[in-house]
């Protein structure tokens, strides 16, 4: 699982109920990362490759607007790790 689901082609959701509840319910942190992130994934191809480039992306912003969460990187992306089948 990654923290990003294609919901319809070429659609693309913030997967934030595996989020940590502090992350997951921040509105205005959903939607701030939404605004930054937009122009990296507009046009991104959502193949396998694409939807990890993604993932990584959303890690990224969340890390870096939350410096002081040690281990927070490795937390979200072991979220790959899960699979609902």
């Amino acid at each position: 699982m990654r923290l990003v689901v294609q919901t319809e082609p070429g659609v693309l959701e913030l997967n934030y109920t595996w989020l940590p509840t502090w992350i997951g319910i921040n509105g205005r942190l959903k939607r701030d990362m939404e605004a930054k992130l937009r122009d990296a994934v507009v046009g991104l191809t959502l193949d396998e490759r694409g939807l990890e480039k993604a993932h990584r992306l959303v890690i990224d912003y969340l890390c870096e607007m939350n410096p002081g969460v040690k281990g927070l990187y490795d937390y979200l992306d072991a979220l790959k790790y899960v699979s609902l089948e």
